[in-house]
């Protein structure tokens, strides 16, 4: 099928119009179904906490192929709203203040996508606007309560109870046909109308149920966009502070050894990077059990995405680790602001 498509790979985003490809720059793979003109049928990729490739499959792409290219025979693209907007300027990653600066100390000269973030979140923060919930883009239906089947991705897989869409009226075997008035075909359709929705409000959704159309109003509260594991986004990275040290979840046979419990927190430091934890007088081989009071099990990235996102440059923070028998408490003192 993919002969009956002109098929355009692009492997980095130096000079590419940002106004025209607005997606999750967090992810590793985006792709986009567009006319000649530009004009967006469809989107395809987006990924839940646990799985980068949780709507990546053949199936479901070839799927999509399929209805794009009867979208395309009847000209349906997606109306020229602000969710898929007619590109009428161009905005370019190297146009973010601080990429040339990002980029200087590279070697190479590829913008990444999480770099053109990463240079947006490092902008805010330069302007003393910076939020740590701006990290929270994108956000998956799940969110709601509305898990979309990977491979028929309009198709409500289930719904969880006491959620937005339960409370809504939702059900499992719906077929999502628009939010907000907008064509849902893939989950990222489905990401691109949450990424715009209000912080409280209301959102409508016109689904299939069966033989009947039927409506639903899900409403959104304070803080819905959260996800649960965040650890994922490389951009959680310029909302806080690095603890400056890696590691790695403590195995099995090691929290035996430790006498650890499998839900409590044990991560064995392999690397110590920064001079603030240098300081506190970390070594590797310590297996950190606590971050102040907090003992719950982490891999080494929601350890470090737990930092960015619930301290601030400047803030101290007792780190207890085992090492050998004995329990050492260690202080880190983050400096004010991060390194350059």
């Amino acid at each position: 099928m993919a002969e009956r498509f002109v098929n355009v790979r692009i492997q980095s985003l130096n000079g590419v119009n940002l106004n025209q490809f607005q997606f999750e720059y967090d992810l590793t793979w985006m792709a986009f179904f567009q006319n000649a003109e530009g004009r967006t049928y469809t989107r395809y990729g987006g990924r839940e906490d646990g799985d980068a490739e949780s709507h990546l499959n053949k199936a479901s792409l070839l799927r999509v192929m399929g209805q794009v290219l009867e979208l395309h025979e009847n000209g349906r693209v997606q109306p020229n709203n602000r969710y898929e907007p007619i590109s009428r300027s161009v905005r370019t990653a190297e146009d973010i203040p601080p990429m040339k600066k990002m980029m200087s100390r590279r070697k190479e000269s590829c913008i990444h996508c999480h770099d053109v973030k990463g240079a947006t979140l490092q902008h805010q923060r330069d302007l003393g606007q910076l939020r740590k919930e701006m990290v929270y883009t994108y956000p998956s239906p799940s969110r709601l309560g509305i898990h979309l089947d990977p491979e028929m991705q309009f198709k409500v897989q289930s719904v969880d109870d006491n959620s937005p869409a339960k409370t809504a009226g939702i059900r499992e075997g719906d077929l999502l046909r628009t939010m907000d008035n907008q064509r849902v075909l893939t989950f990222a359709d489905a990401s691109r109308v949450l990424e715009l929705a209000p912080q409280t409000g209301e959102l409508h959704l016109r689904l299939s149920r069966d033989e009947d159309e039927v409506s639903a109003i899900v409403r959104l509260t304070n803080g819905w966009r959260k996800n649960e594991d965040p650890s994922w986004r490389s951009s959680t990275g310029y909302v806080g502070p690095r603890s400056g040290i890696w590691g790695r979840r403590a195995s099995e046979p090691q929290r035996r050894q430790l006498d650890v419990d499998a839900d409590d927190l044990a991560i064995r430091v392999t690397f110590i990077g920064a001079p603030w934890a240098r300081a506190a007088g970390i070594k590797n081989g310590d297996y950190i059990i606590a971050v102040d009071d907090f003992k719950k099990d982490m891999t080494i990235r929601q350890f470090q995405a737990y930092l960015h996102l619930n301290r601030n440059w400047g803030d101290s923070i007792s780190v207890t680790v085992r090492r050998g028998r004995k329990d050492v408490k260690l202080l880190f003192q983050f400096p004010v602001s991060p390194p350059n």
